[in-house]
């Protein structure tokens, strides 16, 4: 029993001790376990998110890349709704509409634009005729122009528009349909078909090498154009409408250039392949995929594939569908570029801390089972352990890139890591510092606000700022802040990890500036766009749509059927059935409708569309384009109205011929006025050239040609002259040429207007013969007053002068002989009798004077002149002043005679009108002009209003300019209201006299 006792006491006491003995062991174990299952499991975590991360990156490259695909696409959809419209379009119209969009700078990754017509092999040589005359452009056409490459073929799809033609001359005229430019032209020509079958945006995904500046590889996209007004619901009524095709070819390397970031391609390759028709694909499908891009041609200049190890490398293949065809793009990096080296570490530390902590918890237990000093020391060493691992998740904090700050309530700085340094320049002088001090001044206040709401209620917050950097560049970032409690609860300081996100700004900048540039191209096109998510019933509308509509934001219908309420009511009926028809089984559709503005103002729209639809075959989309073309309509109409009127004006008119002739002078239209005065019928003389109308000797010196030069260079032409008739007759015409200007100012041909005048010509030849015969005589009438006056101041001088004289002798010598004392009444009779006798002597010289002056005949000119102004003083009391020269007698005597009357008719009227009180009379010679001056300083006169107002004032007037003209001489006035009046006669003396 005691020996029982015994063995249970050292039983009891030896179990404990085995107790403890086992522990460390059981521990140490155990740690070393969980340590391993930590490190296989952050290994994992860690390759899981370098995995999403880079997964995250290759979406946002797929989908950047995806946006520009789409947005050249809807450039061509824009550009097919331009030939869409109601007028066709020219040459000039196109190249106005692709410099709008401004490729260069907007869509950097085109090439070019085009139109390629669709022709029948029966069409071709009318087709090539027709382009090699459009001068639309080019003033001087395209002569040159063929389809190529040559070969007959039953039909040809050739590229006639191209922007830009320079360095592109060699698509000009290219046939797309046996292009030389693709390894594989039976797909371009296979691609071409589809389009036109389907109308869907199409890419045959064939690589077209062109050499420019360098070679390379491009692509191209391409969407059918049809015909207005016809039916596209089938493929054969699509084939039927066929007109062309609008295409774009952009380069695959500027493609990727603008969309990825160049610090990516450092460790990220991206491959594009071609997968195929998206109508043709299927899930099994087994097609080899044709390389179309590699990245490394963009860093490493080389395009060598080297296999790819899926244990070292991240692989992601992104399919997107774009032109009815699926682009593979492939995202190939490294796992060791995507993980840190600080995270390839962490598992390792991990591992290492917890085998670490395992031994040390071991070495702590079996010291404490051994003793409390070897207890007391495994703690001091447990506690530099705990250190160095602190230290070594301090070194995975400062290795981060990410940016790593602690802020204290206050708001100053008290720990950053070394990247937040990095990026401004020193990492202990920030520490300390206002932690909002670099924030930029226009974000400071909300970042400093949202600092101070989380140290207020602790909740953490995101926020999205600017940085100021030291040199003046400005940085964005993204930052994350979190409250840090200490062990009373309160908040000790603020933890900010931070991002630069300043590319990803940028990036979504771009596309921002794209969409700008997409509603600027809209505007300038007065064209929106709209789409219909079929599934939920919902409309988005461009803000350019909304202004064609007339709309405000908020007054803009969320659902499909609600748009119709803005169709005018007239036209509402017809624009849902068509669309309910391409619901039900069409792709594309297209009408012209008006609506109705909220302000009640109607306007005409143009709307087209596609339906998209899934695989299977129901509508899930619906996307359009809408273009207002109410000035457009009312400018045709306008245009329609005026060109009926003018052409209904001109035909009808029939006292002017008038027609139009082309720049070399072919009759190209001809009217009534024309067909009655020159005897052709349009027929006759439509085409043949205008020279027909002149005389065989006006055409054979060249009179066509010099009229249309000299319209085009003075911008009229008129003249008098000869033409000719069909019937050989020939009349007198008055001839008006104009030349024709287009828009541009370029001269397009000539309109000529033709009056017959020879009725007018003869009368007018008879008045001037008339005037002649009247003006003869007139200078007869006045040789025939000359000579009569003559013969009465001769007649009154021989016979009655004679006859008073004696009796002015007998008067003397009855007077003489009277005795003194006779009667003084008889004496003073006689007296009488002599004064009243020797009165009727002067009078009767003043009119032998007025008659003809016997100083004239006598003295001359000058002398006569003398004797009217002494004459004129006397009678009037007005001065007169007069200047002779003694050359002015050497004139011939009916000059001197005309002088002398004008002179005499002047003085005249001076004393009837104008209230002068001197008058100056000058007869000059000088240089073989003899010039004959009568000037006073009376009130004068308007001669205009003098001939308009009095005819009887102006006859004197005419009677002195008939007489100076009789002799040859110019006669002319100068007259003003309180100017006086100078009445000037100028004679040219001959040669000799």
């Amino acid at each position: 029993m005691k020996t029982e006792t015994m063995t249970a006491a050292t039983s009891g006491a030896t179990r404990p001790v085995l107790h403890s003995a086992v522990l460390p062991w059981l521990v140490m174990a155990a740690g070393i376990t969980v340590s391993f299952f930590l490190f296989a499991l952050i290994q994992n975590s860690v390759e899981d998110v370098a995995r999403l991360r880079f997964e995250r990156e290759a979406r946002d490259a797929s989908s950047i890349i995806e946006g520009r695909l789409r947005s050249y696409g809807d450039v061509l959809y824009a550009l097919r709704a331009l030939f869409a419209g109601e007028d066709p379009v020219d040459r000039l119209r196109f190249h106005r509409f692709v410099e709008s969009l401004d490729l260069e700078h907007r869509y950097p990754g085109f090439i070019s634009l085009n139109y390629a017509a669709y022709i029948r092999a029966q069409d071709r040589r009318r087709f090539e005729e027709a382009v090699r005359r459009d001068t639309s452009l080019d003033p001087r056409g395209h002569p040159d122009f063929a389809i190529k490459p040559p070969g007959d073929r039953s039909d040809y799809y050739a590229i006639v528009y191209l922007e830009p033609m320079s360095d592109y001359e060699f698509a000009f005229g290219l046939d797309l349909g046996a292009t030389p430019l693709s390894p594989n032209p039976e797909k371009i020509a296979a691609a071409m078909r589809l389009g036109r079958d389907t109308g869907k945006l199409t890419s045959s995904a064939q690589p077209l090498r062109v050499k420019r500046a360098k070679e390379a590889i491009y692509l191209a996209m391409r969407l059918a154009v049809y015909k207005k007004g016809m039916p596209i619901e089938t493929a054969e009524q699509r084939r039927s409408a066929y007109i062309g095709s609008v295409g774009s070819g952009f380069d695959v390397e500027n493609l990727m250039k603008g969309a990825l970031n160049v610090e990516k391609l450092q460790y990220m390759q991206i491959r594009l392949y071609n997968g195929g028709s998206a109508d043709e694909r299927g899930p099994d499908s087994s097609e080899i995929k044709q390389l179309l891009f590699d990245s490394d041609q963009l860093t490493k200049g080389s395009t060598a594939h080297s296999a790819i190890d899926p244990s070292s490398t991240f692989v992601q293949v992104l399919p997107v569908e774009v032109a009815n065809r699926i682009w593979e793009f492939h995202y190939i990096a490294p796992k060791s570029a995507i993980i840190g080296r600080l995270d390839t570490l962490w598992p390792s530390g991990v591992l290492a801390g917890g085998v670490l902590s395992s031994l040390l918890l071991f070495a702590v237990l079996y010291s404490l089972s051994s003793s409390r000093n070897r207890a007391l020391k495994l703690a001091a060493q447990m506690t530099k352990d705990l250190r160095e691992t602190e230290e070594r998740f301090r070194l995975i904090a400062e290795s981060a890139s990410d940016l790593i700050i602690l802020i204290d309530p206050q708001g100053r700085r008290i720990y950053v890591n070394p990247a937040y340094g990095r990026l401004f320049g020193g990492q202990k002088d920030l520490v300390g510092t206002d932690a909002f001090l670099e924030i930029h001044p226009e974000d400071k206040d909300e970042v400093e606000k949202a600092f101070f709401d989380t140290v207020h209620d602790g909740r953490n917050r995101d926020v999205e700022f600017r940085f100021l950097l030291p040199s003046g560049e400005v940085r964005w970032i993204e930052s994350h802040r979190s409250a840090v409690f200490d062990s009373h609860g309160q908040i000790a300081h603020v933890v900010a990890v931070a991002r630069d996100v300043t590319e990803r700004r940028r990036q979504e900048e771009a596309l921002r500036a794209r969409d700008v540039q997409l509603q600027e191209a809209q505007a300038l096109a007065n064209l929106g766009s709209w789409e219909w998510d079929v599934r939920t019933n919902s409309r988005r509308w461009s803000d350019q749509l909304i202004k064609i509509f007339g709309l405000r934001d908020d007054q803009v219908p969320p659902t499909f059927d609600g748009f119709y309420p803005l169709v005018h009511p007239e036209d509402r009926e017809r624009t849902a059935k068509i669309a309910n028809e391409a619901l039900r089984g069409g792709v594309d559709y297209e009408c012209q409708f008006r609506i109705v503005r909220p302000d009640g103002v109607v306007r005409t729209v143009h709307n087209q569309a596609r339906v998209d639809r899934d695989e299977s075959g129901k509508p899930v989309r619906v996307i359009g384009v809408c273009q207002d073309i109410t000035e457009r309509k009312l400018a045709e109409e306008q245009v329609r109205v005026s060109q009926e009127r003018f052409r209904m004006m001109v035909e009808n008119v029939r006292d002017y011929a008038i027609y139009i002739l082309d720049m070399n002078g072919y009759v190209t239209s001809w009217n009534l006025g024309a067909e009655r005065i020159e005897g052709y019928l349009a027929e006759e003389i439509i085409g043949r050239h205008y020279s027909c109308f002149f005389p065989p000797d006006h055409a054979a010196r060249g009179d066509p040609g010099m009229q249309l030069q000299f319209a085009s260079v003075q911008g009229r032409y008129e003249s008098e002259g000869w033409r000719v008739r069909k019937n050989g007759s020939q009349f007198w015409a008055h001839v008006i040429v104009t030349p024709l200007l287009d828009e541009t100012g370029k001269s397009r041909g000539f309109s000529e207007i033709t009056h017959d005048i020879t009725e007018r010509k003869r009368a007018e030849e008879d008045l001037h013969s008339y005037a002649d015969r009247l003006k003869a005589t007139s200078r007869r009438l006045v040789e025939v007053q000359e000579a009569e006056r003559r013969l009465l101041a001769g007649e009154l001088h021989d016979r009655v002068g004679q006859n008073l004289t004696a009796l002015g002798i007998n008067l003397s010598i009855v007077a003489g002989g009277l005795p003194e004392r006779a009667k003084p009444e008889l004496a003073a009779r006689l007296e009488e009798c002599g004064s009243l006798l020797a009165g009727t002597v002067d009078a009767m010289r003043n009119v032998m004077a007025e008659l003809r002056p016997h100083a004239l005949d006598d003295y001359g000119l000058p002398a006569a002149l003398r004797s009217l102004a002494t004459g004129f003083s006397h009678r009037t009391g007005i001065q007169v002043a007069f200047e002779g020269d003694a050359r002015g007698t050497d004139l011939p005597k009916p000059v001197d005679l005309a002088m002398f009357r004008i002179a005499q008719e002047a003085l005249n009227n001076v004393a009837k009108h104008s209230n002068a009180k001197r008058v100056e009379i000058a007869i000059r010679r000088a240089n073989g002009l003899a010039t004959l001056s009568v000037r006073d300083n009376g009130v004068g006169f308007d001669p205009k209003r003098i001939e308009r107002s009095n005819r009887e004032a102006g006859w004197g007037l005419l009677i002195m300019r008939e007489r100076a003209e009789a002799v040859g001489a110019q006669f002319s006035l100068k007259a003003g209201l309180r100017a006086g009046v100078q009445v000037l006669v100028e004679y040219h003396v001959k040669a000799g006299v």
